[in-house]
């Protein structure tokens, strides 16, 4: 009796995160599908982040755009905001898009993109999410990162060795026809490194339930103290188009302004 409720102890503990970064104590249990991508959200990711990103798009004969952006993060307890600008090239430079994700469904997630050629703001909602950033294969919802977990039932589907790193295998499926559609996605197939609570590789499915496109995290390092996906590549299947990026120049709890994260400062650009 003693022993088991030892064991039931240590389950508890892990899933609550309080083990930090350490792998899911199963004992003959393991996590849920949605207790895993708990983890996912509750992550140690800093307070805040600023980090520059290169962006390579290729098309399917192998022709190459390169772009160049700066991009800001703040958390507010369960809810974040985020800022990213364009630098270059000159033809989008000032492209901005600012993002109120809040935790939760009872309130929608704000984003507004600023289209400088236009001196216009565009407020995206949240039946355009699943529309595709600025020729990118990210969705307005991808470049959120991590998935509002209340749109989707979450399974756990096995483990997997993705990278030489041992995955847990959750598949989400939007909970709604219509979120389906929102989303533009029937499901996901997450795989989620067991030692830090990251994904490093994603599969989607279109609404149809056709395979559509991977994600997959090449380059992950611990940047002060933070396990950093530093180059990512997502890869559409059906159009033969990917997206390469990679993210340098990282400076985490740097204590970011509130004012930076502002409708504002979407119009004014970028300022160091």
């Amino acid at each position: 009796m003693t022993m088991n409720i030892l064991k039931v102890a240590l389950l508890t503990l892990t899933l609550s995160g309080g083990i930090g970064a350490a792998p899911v104590l199963s004992y003959g249990a393991d996590p849920t599908g949605l207790q895993i991508m708990q983890r996912v959200d509750n992550r140690d990711d800093g307070d805040d982040l600023t980090q520059s990103i290169y962006q390579k798009l290729i098309d399917r004969r192998g022709g190459v755009r390169e772009r160049f952006m700066v991009a800001m993060r703040k958390d507010y307890g369960k809810d974040s905001k985020s800022i990213s600008y364009f630098l270059k090239p000159a033809n989008i430079r000032d492209t901005a898009l600012l993002t109120y994700d809040y935790d939760g469904t009872e309130r929608d997630d704000d984003q507004w993109l600023y289209l400088p050629a236009l001196k216009k703001v565009r407020r995206i909602s949240s039946s355009d999410r699943g529309d595709y950033f600025m020729g990118t294969d990210f969705t307005f919802e991808d470049v959120k990162q991590t998935p509002e977990l209340e749109d989707y039932n979450w399974t756990l589907i096995g483990s997997e060795t993705v990278d030489g790193h041992d995955c847990w295998k959750v598949q989400g499926v939007p909970k709604t026809d219509e979120l389906k559609k929102d989303l533009g996605y029937s499901k996901t197939v997450n795989f989620i490194r067991k030692d830090i609570d990251l994904a490093i590789r994603i599969d989607y499915w279109d609404r149809k339930g056709q395979e559509l496109k991977h994600f997959h995290a090449t380059e992950v390092k611990q940047i002060q103290g933070v396990w950093t996906a530093t180059r990512v590549v997502m890869e559409n299947i059906q159009t033969g188009h990917k997206t390469e990026i990679v993210f340098s120049d990282q400076h985490y709890n740097s204590g970011l302004s509130d004012r930076k994260f502002t409708e504002r400062m979407l119009k004014r650009g970028y300022r160091k």
